[in-house]
Order: structure tokens, then sequence, then C-alpha cells
């Protein structure tokens, strides 16, 4: 797995609004990463490292998860 292309896939998809695609690439990403696979790079210059980089990769998936739900729930 390419955790950078993934990550990059996952924003392209929720800019488009592709809410399947986005909830797999969110998925895929958090499975890898509770794996203990490398972390995307999510800003360029992150001042807390690989470690800012994995929260923010992971909070990102769990925003975009939620956002998924929250498109599908019924009001």
């Amino acid at each position: 797995m390419d955790p950078q292309a993934t990550w990059e896939q996952m924003l392209a998809a929720y800019a488009a609004g592709d809410w399947d695609l986005i909830e797999e690439r969110a998925t895929d990403l958090l499975a890898w990463l509770d794996c203990g696979g490398f972390t995307p790079k999510v800003l360029s210059q992150c001042a807390f490292g690989e470690d800012g980089n994995r929260v923010l990769a992971r909070a990102g998936c769990l925003f975009a998860l939620d956002a998924v739900q929250s498109a599908w729930r019924i009001p």
C-alpha cells in the first residue's frame, strides 16, 4: 500500500463528493496506520514530525468517515 497515494486519493474523492471512494480510502488508510504502517505526509512542514502527521492522518480519515455517514443519514 502507498499511504501517500491513498491519502491524496481520499482528499480528491472528498473534493469530488465521491462518498464510496472516500469511505474506501479512509478505511484502508486507518487499517494501515493501525497495523503500524508508515504515515503519509499530511503537512510538508509539520513541527511534530511523523507522529504529528500520523495524528493528522487519523483525524482526517475519521472526519471523512463521519462526513460519509452524515451524507447518507436520513433526516
